[in-house]
């Protein structure tokens, strides 16, 4: 295995390890909680949890799996649509693809030309290249590992957010972060509420980006549970998603005229209303 991968899989693994997650202070009582949660994740668990990003993120469709869409300067792969960065590009977002193919080829093993990649960049340099290349071997080779290793992607996803937001929340207030943990451990009561944190911060991220915001306001995660009302006679999971619908609305509202986010304001909503779906449905 080519030297720079393997030092960016022990990198992953500083952060990382596969039944829980790596701190570099002592985590607060509900804090503690929700990892727990998420250590008590099984496999079929995670199948679920795959299955459903995979259907909110592709429509459940493989030749999503590997993407470049005509809207962004960069391609996407696997069921959480993890962003790998061209050399030389600067955008306002954090690249994943790099490690995720870590923390998954641990337990299953990449495509060998994806491995011994050095330096490890997109080997296409631009959308029309990545599609001239769509059936050949790399892409290929990349679609089939992606396609059987969806439960460990899914994994990498809980486990990222886990590491990420007991960092991010340490940055609040006080009076915030309790509030934040309160609603938090409120909702990963139900499998659920859990499933909607771990999708939304795939689909909106935690909001720690000063970079992703508009005049000021993001509209991660944590933006999310901190807008949501302090009581409520909804449930937690409602409570939720009603706040997730205003803070994506002040999004579109103060986003650039240019971009016309609008147009994506209906299929947001249509997501966040699919985490009210009874939880116990595998299907």
């Amino acid at each position: 295995m080519h030297i720079f991968f393997q030092r960016l899989m022990l990198g992953v693994l500083g952060w990382f390890v596969f039944s829980g997650v790596a701190w570099s202070k002592p985590l607060s009582q509900p804090a503690q909680a929700t990892v727990l949660k998420i250590q008590q994740l099984d496999a079929s668990d995670y199948d679920w949890i795959a299955r459903r990003i995979y259907q909110n993120e592709a429509n459940q469709n493989p030749k999503y799996l590997t993407y470049w869409s005509q809207a962004e300067p960069f391609p996407s792969f696997g069921i959480g649509h993890f962003i790998w960065i061209p050399k030389g590009l600067d955008v306002p977002f954090v690249e994943t693809f790099p490690h995720m193919v870590a923390f998954v080829s641990q337990h299953e093993a990449a495509p060998l030309w994806l491995s011994q990649l050095t330096p490890f960049h997109p080997p296409w340099q631009n959308r029309a290249e990545f599609y001239q290349a769509w059936s050949k071997t790399k892409l290929t080779q990349l679609r089939d590992w992606l396609q059987r290793t969806k439960s460990l992607q899914a994994q990498f996803i809980a486990h990222q957010l886990i590491q990420k937001l007991e960092l991010q929340v340490q940055t609040l207030h006080p009076i915030e972060a309790e509030f934040f943990w309160h609603k938090i451990t409120q909702l990963t009561q139900d499998k659920r509420g859990l499933f909607a944190m771990i999708d939304y911060y795939n689909f909106k991220g935690l909001g720690a980006n000063t970079k992703e915001q508009y005049q000021g306001k993001g509209w991660g995660l944590v933006d999310v549970v901190l807008a949501m009302a302090p009581e409520s006679s909804d449930s937690i999971l409602n409570q939720f998603v009603t706040s997730a619908k205003l803070v994506l609305t002040r999004r579109v509202r103060l986003s650039p005229s240019e971009r016309n986010e609008v147009r994506w304001l209906k299929g947001w909503s249509k997501r966040l209303d699919g985490y009210l779906i009874n939880g116990s449905d595998r299907t």
